[in-house]
């Protein structure tokens, strides 16, 4: 039909009906082909099925305010793990030939791209909101040709949730508390050298200590008492020995003056002046110490005094002697003040040395307190590390004790863990191809494609077949119209 012929006209509804019946094998064919692609999808496309093994994430028995867990992370981070573990390919090779999978495969693909096609056919589909780690569940699927290997296949895989879970989180609470046993260890090794330093420290400055001030201040105060005692004894001793000393010398004038003998002993001037000075010197050692200036002058003057009396009794003693020896030597009164002078100058001489010994305590009590706040220091010091390191290691200890219960909880199953709430169960409807789905796809295909060649077709037909189709292509009027003539055999 030429182009500048046509024109539009109106189609109706009737003129649809009349189309499709008109080219009706040309939407009938198509559709018939399509049905029977339907059959041969469902002949020779393998059933795919599904089965489902739902989770159920058990929180842990015993009260978190009696054992704390030593597992932070929360189960949506330890499920991730525990399913690149399960996923992983040793698994899952595993998995292929424990329950002999794809064995039509095995001859053109590798072990694994056989894995890869099972990590496909796993799903774990979470239940619960994971961003507020209030997961309640999972559910663990597996799809396969054989029902009932998928089930096995899906049960064998729960289980291996299951125990990846038990494992990790025992393995977790041993971890942490070998940590925890390692650094306890080496505290202990810290505190325990502290202690010997504190040990060493107290045993090279015993008595220098702040917590032996008050001893050291009770010994001064004794001793300071002592002194004093002592001092005392000594005045009194050394004024017993000046009164033997005169006694003896005019006991002594006496015999002289009784024999007429003035050539063995005369009264002596330096005797007189060293009986002085060592009352003098007496007296100022029962308050001052022996580097008081008086006391080394009354020292140095008692040696010269002796040394000079020395030399005098040297010429005489031989006359005196003389003299003595017959008349005094049976004289009671000589030899018991003879005796007591013996005893005084012995009682002399220890209270002099018990003075010094004294006195040399009482300055090392001294020099002791003087360096107790240096000490005291240092002491601080020692014991501020050594209570720090104690501290720690007690907060470790008790953080130790309380993993052990998290791992005897862990070991005996008592903390959080999965625990099967469905087992997988045995399809029996296939879960791929859906039969709905590929009828209905069929159907829409078949009319789909009748129809629009059924279209095509009427669009490239030129030929008229009513009146008003001529009309309405040249706008001329029919004139008449020939019906159709069936002509009988």
């Amino acid at each position: 039909m030429p182009a500048w012929l046509k024109v539009e006209k109106q189609i109706q509804i009737e003129d649809y009906i009349e189309i499709i019946l008109r080219r009706k094998w040309f939407i009938i064919i198509p559709f018939v082909i399509s049905i029977l692609g339907i059959v041969l999808a469902f002949i020779f496309i393998p059933y795919q099925y599904k089965s489902i093994t739902l989770i159920l994430v058990e929180r842990q028995k015993v009260p978190e305010a009696y054992v704390k867990p030593t597992i932070t992370a929360d189960v949506a981070d330890r499920l991730s793990t525990i399913t690149q573990q399960v996923m992983s390919r040793t698994r899952l090779e595993s998995i292929i030939n424990e329950f002999g999978l794809y064995n039509d495969l095995r001859n053109r693909l590798t072990s694994d791209e056989l894995v890869e096609i099972m990590r496909k056919n796993v799903e774990v589909e979470v239940k619960g909101d994971t961003r507020r780690e209030d997961l309640s569940s999972f559910a663990i699927s597996y799809i396969g040709n054989n029902p009932e290997i998928v089930m096995h296949v899906a049960g064998r895989l729960a289980s291996l949730f299951i125990e990846e879970n038990l494992k990790v989180r025992e393995q977790q609470a041993i971890g942490t508390t070998e940590f925890l046993d390692s650094q306890l260890q080496d505290l202990k090794k810290g505190l325990e050298g502290q202690e010997t330093l504190i040990k060493a420290f107290k045993e090279r400055y015993m008595g220098e200590l702040p917590s032996q001030l008050e001893a050291n201040l009770r010994t001064l105060d004794r001793l300071q008492l002592e002194l004093q005692t002592t001092n005392d004894s000594l005045r009194g001793a050394e004024e017993r020995k000046i009164i033997l000393e005169k006694q003896l010398a005019d006991l002594n004038s006496s015999v002289i003056i009784a024999t007429g003998s003035r050539t063995a002993i005369q009264a002596d001037p330096l005797r007189t002046r060293l009986i002085t000075l060592q009352t003098e010197l007496s007296q100022l050692q029962s308050g001052y110490t022996e580097k008081y200036p008086d006391i080394i002058r009354l020292k140095n003057e008692i040696a010269e005094t002796e040394s000079e009396l020395k030399k005098g009794q040297s010429s005489g003693k031989d006359a005196a002697n003389a003299v003595r020896s017959p008349v005094m030597s049976d004289n009671p009164l000589y030899i018991s003040l003879s005796n007591q002078q013996i005893g005084v100058n012995t009682e002399v001489k220890g209270l002099r040395e018990k003075q010094k010994e004294i006195m040399k305590n009482i300055a090392a009590f001294q020099s002791r307190v003087e360096r107790i706040p240096e000490r005291e220091q240092q002491m601080a010091s020692i014991m501020r590390d050594y209570e720090n390191s104690r501290i720690n290691y007690q907060n470790l200890l008790n953080k130790k004790l309380d993993a052990q219960l998290a791992e005897n909880l862990e070991k005996r199953q008592k903390g959080e863990q999965f625990r099967i709430l469905d087992p997988a169960n045995l399809p029996l409807k296939p879960f791929k191809p859906d039969p709905r789905k590929i009828i209905l796809i069929g159907i829409l295909i078949g009319l789909g494609t009748g129809g629009g060649l059924a279209y095509l077709i009427e669009y490239i037909d030129g030929s008229f077949r009513k009146p008003e189709d001529i009309y309405a292509t040249t706008g001329l009027p029919v004139l008449a119209t020939v019906p159709r003539i069936r002509i009988g055999r």
